[in-house]
């Protein structure tokens, strides 16, 4: 798994794609709930993704939703 990113911006070099999102998703999942090591390379990774404007509106409209329900996030 760590080979996917290790030594790459992203999955297929320098080019986010929809390789990461999927890939992505899964690392930033399985890290946010302790199944799996805490890597540098997974936990860089997860925080290029966090930082992708695309990623920060997404949670901002997850957060809103989340809020307006009453659920924790």
């Amino acid at each position: 798994m760590k080979s996917a990113i290790d030594g790459r911006q992203w999955v297929l070099g320098e080019q986010f794609s929809m390789a990461d999102v999927i890939f992505g998703g899964t690392v930033s999942y399985m890290l946010r709930f302790k199944m799996l090591e805490p890597l540098p390379e997974f936990t860089n990774y997860s925080e290029r993704l966090e930082h992708r404007p695309a990623r920060q509106r997404a949670n901002a409209i997850n957060d809103k939703f989340a809020e307006e329900r009453g659920l924790g996030r």
